[in-house]
Order: C-alpha cells, then structure tokens, then sequence
C-alpha cells in the first residue's frame, strides 16, 4: 500500500534491549513512514533522547544496564517529549510508577504492533494538538494554565507537569465546579475509552493533586471525585 507523500515522516526512539521486538516494530512501523531508531540500554538511550529530535519515545521497564524510570526520571527534568512505557508484565505498581513519573501512556507485554501504532498516533495527535487561541489562559483561583504552552502556575509558583497530566487538567479547568465524566477525560487526556480496569486517569488525577498542593496557597483549587460520575475542579483546597 502506497503512503500519501503529504504525511510526515516520525522519528522514534526506541530503549528497548529485545532485538527481536524492534525488528518486528521496525518491520511493522517503517512502512507507515515511521522512522525508528534503536538504544539498548540507559547508556544508549539517554544521550539520543536528550537530543530532542525524535517525537516520540518508546521506553521499556528493564533494561540491562539499569531501570526505565530512572532513565524516565531523569529525562523529564529536561523534556516533555512524549514517552510510551513498556512493562514486561502489567503489574500495576510500575504502570501508577511510570504514570506518577511522566509517562504518557503504556503498553504491557506481549502487545501487538497494531495497537502499538494506534497508541503512537494518540499520543501525538495529544501532544501536537493547538487549542483554540480564545481558550488558551485558564484560571481557577490561585492556579492558572496556558493551554498551548502546557505551563501552569498555583499563584508564583510554577507547577511542572506531564503532556497528560496538563490535558486532565485542562478538560476540568475549562468546566470549573461541573462534574466531568472519567471516560470524557480519558479520551480528552489519553485519546483513548477507559475500561473498568484501566486506573490510568486515577493515577494522574493523583498526581496532579499532590502537585496543586506543594505551596499551599490558601486559593489553591482542590480536585474531587464523586463516586460513579467523575471529578470536579473545585475553587478552593
């Protein structure tokens, strides 16, 4: 099948030590004008990522010169460029982990390259979407987001956040005091449905009200769960 020559080209980064697994992807991924370059281990990996020029990361858990979220870690003190984790075996401890540390989403072993490529192209439609100009500023009391720059501030006090910690954020800003549904925000966030099983949105919504309280500003917004309907951005803490 022919490729439109109007789709751009993808260069992605994958640290990952499976030779096999990114021979496949490479063989799967490439036709689709994906361009993917291969790290196989942190000592690899981190110089090519801190380069910046790749869209996307795909970064595995275990790695044989150290552990993906340190690497994660240490990578999202410098970039938000968006990073799919993989984990050998679904537990939910390293998900809530690399969630908490800045992933943008992830992918348990074994997993097909389809849905792979679909998880790719949700990520950066995310990542690379621009917000109407009239709806850039958001304001909730003491905290406000810049909605095209993802930069956000609880008074004078600047609050870093992840590319799906600032879209949860965001979608609730623009309904203040409204309930929003959690599958609303996982499309929104996550451009995904959420499944019953899925905890994703609970862990960034986790994280993000540890976040709005490092100052304790006395205007600070608080975030709430109404079992079985979803999450409000209330005025204040």
């Amino acid at each position: 099948m022919s490729i439109p020559p109007s789709l751009p080209t993808r260069r992605i980064l994958l640290i990952d030590d499976d030779v096999d697994l990114a021979q496949m992807l490479r063989e799967y991924l490439e036709p689709g004008r994906i361009v993917l370059t291969l790290a196989h281990d942190s000592a690899q990996g981190l110089p090519l990522a801190m380069q910046g020029c790749f869209d996307l990361i795909l970064l595995d858990l275990m790695l044989p010169d150290g552990n993906g979220l340190d690497l994660l870690r240490h990578l999202r003190r410098h970039s938000r460029r968006p990073v799919i984790m993989f984990t050998a075996h679904g537990g939910e401890t390293d998900r809530v982990l690399g969630l908490e540390l800045g992933a943008d989403d992830y992918l348990a072993k074994p997993f097909s390259p389809r849905e792979l490529k679909a998880r790719i192209g949700a990520v950066l439609r995310r990542f690379e979407e621009k917000p109407e100009p009239a709806q850039q500023e958001l304001s909730v009391g003491a905290l406000s987001l810049d909605a095209a720059s993802g930069r956000a501030r609880l008074g004078a006090q600047e609050v870093l956040l992840t590319g799906a910690e600032q879209r949860v954020l965001e979608i609730l800003m623009r309904a203040p005091g409204q309930v929003v549904a959690r599958e609303q925000i996982s499309l929104y966030a996550l451009g995904r449905a959420a499944d019953r099983y899925d905890r994703s949105i609970d862990t960034h919504i986790s994280s993000l009200r540890k976040k709005l309280r490092l100052d304790h500003a006395a205007d600070a917004p608080a975030i709430r769960n109404l079992r079985g309907l979803g999450y409000v951005l209330a005025g204040t803490a």
